[in-house]
């Protein structure tokens, strides 16, 4: 008995070949050992080692997906519409003294210079794109699907350009930075994938990149690896953004990488039920003799009636049919392709594949049916939370970094004209604002906005950047339209409150 009872308290550990208590083998489910969890196979292998084996391969079938399935692509392009839409907005706030004194106060006329200059640097492709092709928007929104697709994207900044800001921006193909690159230097960093590590911080010094600017692997032109720094004379010189997963990741995977065996196995499912629709839709006609005449089947294939018969054995066209001898009768097959169940079939699998990418699946799959304005709500919430980190993600990896690195180049083109270089660290104060969306119903986001701002929740600053807007820009527009219409018949109402009172005086 005593026996017994110590056999089931314990269990040998075949893994390490120790002896265990049961108890605290099943503490945690996912440890369980039995007959349905044993076929679960892991790697607890590093996250380095799993993305270096596996990320051309991955890379490879994102791409793949993205030209070929109409989800994957959605999804690609949702995140280049909701992180990027028409472009990031630049808010220079340089101040003049220092912050918590009676002289701490905003240099409007600096911010507007800087704001300005940005601007027609940004909008102009011969100026921030290297291959004068593109704005800055249109590099942006290409990033933003170079993340999703490929999962990683890299810029290189030129101070060194052909214009007259001097700065402009390349954009490096994932594939040129080589992954199977590994490397211990004699300095002591080391070499992940092509990117170059400090020995004591981790932080990456520089990039390995093909020197081939035009790189294919078709065509082989693989050209030999050079050395590009990720800091230039104190500036970003190289800009790689993605998600890091892991603390030790130093390449990104696709951003959707979860979702694409379920994607895949879908368009199989869809290639094969799609056949089986078509192979069985072909019309397949028996013919029946009339009863006790079976034989003049035989006599069909007599050479004078080959007409007949070619007449009953060619292809019809809709609506067609043939004029069959006296008595003679016809059926068809009854297709059983497409079923009743091939869309709620198809519809699990979306929502598996729209839980991996962290989507809406009615915004993803563009299946709206069976939804109410509390749902939609609820999912469009959700996935807008993603969409915002996402943007403070891209702030953080890319448009900070390269407006720091646009403005001290700038600066030292521009010091004559007042703004010298060595006030680099007050000019640098700014923002980045991304795309603002309306809710399912944007009267109600109006009285949820009048509401929080009557309670004081919410200043009126915040409330204008949450419907895409300047405050501050605003007012000076609404002073400006003022002016313009003074001495006229029309008069411009500003607010509720102006119309309000203007109204009780005329009564």
């Amino acid at each position: 008995m005593v026996k017994n009872l110590f056999k089931w308290f314990t269990r040998k550990d075949s893994a390490r070949g120790r002896t265990i208590s049961v108890g605290n083998y099943r503490a945690f489910a996912a440890a369980k050992v039995n007959n349905l969890l044993g076929p679960w196979k892991w790697d607890n292998g590093f996250c380095n080692d799993d993305i270096r084996a596996q990320l051309v391969t991955v890379r490879a079938r994102s791409r793949d997906m993205y030209k070929n399935s109409p989800h994957h692509r959605r999804f690609v392009n949702l995140v280049a519409t909701n992180v990027v839409g028409d472009g990031f907005t630049l808010k220079s706030c340089p101040h003049d003294g220092m912050p918590g004194t009676p002289e701490y106060r905003p240099d409007k006329m600096a911010s507007k210079f800087l704001e300005t200059h940005f601007w027609r640097w940004s909008s102009n492709p011969a100026f921030c794109d290297a291959t004068g092709r593109k704005t800055l928007a249109e590099i942006d929104r290409l990033n933003a699907r170079t993340w999703a697709r490929d999962g990683e994207y890299f810029n290189l900044l030129d101070t060194t350009a052909n214009n007259p800001y001097g700065f402009d921006i390349r954009i490096i193909r994932p594939d040129a930075v080589d992954e199977r690159y590994d490397a211990r230097l004699s300095n002591g960093n080391t070499v992940r994938m092509g990117v170059e590590l400090d020995a004591d911080s981790l932080r990456p010094v520089a990039y390995y990149l093909h020197t081939t600017k035009e790189y294919s692997t078709c065509m082989g032109a693989y050209g030999p690896l050079v050395r590009i720094p990720a800091s230039i004379n104190g500036s970003y010189g190289i800009i790689h953004g993605y998600t890091q997963e892991d603390e030790d990741q130093t390449r990104g995977m696709p951003l959707g990488h979860a979702g694409l065996v379920t994607l895949k196995m879908l368009e199989m499912w869809n290639e094969a039920e799609l056949a089986a629709a078509i192979d069985e839709n072909c019309t397949v006609r028996t013919y029946h003799a009339p009863a006790g005449r079976e034989g003049e089947i035989a006599n069909l294939c007599d050479t004078e009636n080959s007409s007949i018969v070619a007449a009953m054995t060619a292809p019809k066209e809709p609506g067609q049919s043939e004029v069959l001898p006296q008595g003679w009768d016809v059926s068809t097959a009854t297709p059983s392709h497409p079923n009743r169940e091939t869309t709620a079939f198809k519809a699990s699998y979306q929502r598996d594949y729209a839980t991996a990418v962290n989507c809406e699946y009615s915004n993803l799959c563009n299946d709206w049916s069976g939804v109410n304005y509390g749902s939609v709500r609820a999912g469009t919430l959700s996935e807008r939370d993603m969409w915002r980190v996402m943007q403070q993600q891209m702030i953080g990896n890319s448009k900070t970094p390269t407006y720091l690195a646009w403005l001290k180049r700038f600066l030292s083109v521009e010091a004559s004209g007042g703004y010298p270089a060595s006030k680099f660290e007050k000019f640098s104060e700014h923002e980045f604002r991304g795309r603002r969306w309306l809710w399912v119903d944007p009267l109600k986001d109006i009285k949820g906005a009048e509401i929080a701002r009557a309670h004081g929740w919410k200043t009126d600053q915040q409330i204008t950047a949450e419907f895409d807007g300047d405050f501050e820009d605003n007012l000076e527009e609404i002073r400006r339209a003022d002016e313009s219409v003074k001495g006229t018949s029309v008069e411009v109402k500003t607010n509720a409150k102006q119309e309000t009172e203007t109204a009780t005086a005329g009564k």
